[in-house]
């Protein structure tokens, strides 16, 4: 190793360690206080890290009035991203106990509320299964459990974090009957989503905090933002022909409420319109419901701002 890479390859070291540091403290104070008081502690964290990391926030906080289209320093920005940090850190630490230990299914099913399960029924009549679009607003893990309670094969596709131990998703999603895709295996968790919807499963997925790897992604503006969104969902449900539907949070108290969706008509164009208007779906939810959105998460907060217009699609 050369003394130019040395400290890059510490300091990447130590961020590891301290991220999993923090992961273990936080299982451990979760066991203690048990799933029912995970909402005051996600409160409580999430208005330390807003308080704290001020640098971090005046910046999305900047970032984040141009993409509601106002101008920076808006006093309104202020209020709604302070929830967003309440409103993720409670849901990031309810996911956490939920697969670190597994919690009784009524209490879990008691914190989350749907509408629009016509759309799913009518969708799965087909006998292609169906598509669920998710994103990061609030602990959709919570609708998973429920549908997979009411009967309905679950798979969920999911990444491997960093800070969390090896095998912890999975095994925390396998506790509630519901299967787990690594979608960081790539070409073999693509066919185990289209086995999964041969087989009338509901494939759980997300796509709007993009792809590690831009060439892995499209280019797409979101948010204010040029990202590298990812085509999976939309050359899945192409493949597969099966019915993708938007799942929307709506709200946050006194439980998680989501709404499901009709499904988007895909396919009729190419694979990168697809992308685009799901790309644009998520984006309005997000602008809907601001506060209900992560946007301290590393991969929209670490983008810059786009500073040309958007290019039209073809």
């Amino acid at each position: 190793m050369s003394g130019a890479d040395r400290p890059v390859d510490l300091g990447r070291r130590w961020r590891r360690a301290r991220r999993r540091a923090l992961f273990l403290g936080l299982r451990a104070v979760l066991r203690l206080a048990g799933f029912q008081r995970v909402r005051v502690l996600g409160n409580l964290t999430g208005a330390l890290q807003y308080r704290l990391a001020w640098r971090q926030r005046r910046r999305i906080a900047h970032d984040m009035a141009l993409a509601l289209g106002r101008p920076p320093g808006d006093p309104s920005v202020a209020p709604l991203l302070r929830e967003a940090y309440r409103v993720n850190n409670t849901a990031v630490l309810e996911i956490l106990a939920m697969f670190d230990r597994r919690q009784n299914e009524d209490q879990l099913i008691a914190h989350c509320e749907v509408d629009g399960l016509e759309h799913l029924r009518a969708a799965m009549a087909g006998g292609r299964g169906a598509i669920l679009l998710a994103t990061h607003m609030g602990n959709a893990a919570l609708l998973t459990v429920k549908l997979a309670r009411a009967g309905w094969g679950v798979s969920v596709v999911y990444r491997e974090a960093r800070m969390m131990s090896a095998g912890l998703l999975q095994n925390g999603l396998e506790q509630y009957g519901i299967e787990g895709i690594l979608a960081n295996a790539g070409i073999r968790a693509y066919a185990q989503m289209v086995a999964a919807l041969k087989q009338g499963r509901i494939v759980f997925v997300m796509m709007d905090q993009g792809v590690q790897q831009a060439e892995t992604g499209l280019l797409q503006r979101f948010l204010g933002k040029d990202a590298a969104m990812p085509a999976g969902p939309a050359q899945l449900a192409r493949a597969a022909r099966a019915p993708l539907l938007p799942v929307a949070t709506t709200a946050a108290e006194p439980a998680w409420r989501f709404e499901i969706q009709p499904p988007v008509p895909l396919g009729q164009d190419s694979l990168e319109s697809d992308v685009e208007r799901l790309v644009r779906l998520t984006e309005q939810q997000v602008l809907q419901r601001p506060q209900l959105w992560s946007w301290h998460h590393r991969r929209w907060r670490k983008l810059r701002p786009a500073t040309t217009p958007p290019v039209a699609s073809s």
